[in-house]
């Protein structure tokens, strides 16, 4: 019994940590005040999706209550200003949340291609920041697996072929 024990005391000396470290993270853009220097091209150019990117007293602000971490922003910086950073996930409770799929995973809602209206300009292929978007045929198809939800495509389409639907992943 007492080897049961410690064999038992050493397990949980040893999982612990590692059950603490594999918690869910969630990826958040932050700006590194001492590297902006207020260009604002992560305001201008990269034209980001959500508007989460401001200037206040000359530095970038995001606001991640808007920001859905496409990374666009940090892609664009020239200063390295802009990084990622991993974060426990705290939204995840024991009540179940609107589009909880009881796996800890929240349903999105997907963008398809409206293949009828789709004139296979390739916009929304070049524009993709993840490259979720192929030709085939010469229409669009999304690979919703690599899909963040960004919303680009929606928006450089020109004959609005993509639209948010009513499905989910």
């Amino acid at each position: 019994m007492k080897k049961f024990i410690e064999i038992m005391l050493a397990f949980i000396i040893i999982a612990a940590p590692l059950v603490i470290l594999a918690q869910a993270t969630t990826k958040v853009y932050q700006v590194d005040d001492s590297k902006c220097v207020g260009c604002t091209i992560c305001v201008r150019k990269t034209q980001c999706p959500t508007k989460a990117i401001t200037m206040k007293n000359g530095k970038a602000i995001i606001d991640t209550s808007r920001c859905i971490s496409c990374g666009i922003c940090a892609i664009q910086c020239p200063f390295s200003a802009i990084s990622a950073v991993e974060i426990a996930d705290s939204s995840k409770t024991e009540e179940s949340q609107e589009g909880d799929t009881g796996t800890g995973l929240k349903e999105q809602q997907i963008f398809v291609v409206d293949n009828d209206a789709c004139i296979g300009c390739t916009i929304c292929e070049r524009k993709c920041p993840v490259g979720a978007i192929t030709m085939k045929d010469g229409k669009a198809v999304i690979d919703h697996e690599k899909c963040i939800q960004c919303g680009i495509c929606e928006q450089v389409c020109p004959v609005n072929a993509i639209k948010k639907s009513d499905k989910t992943k």
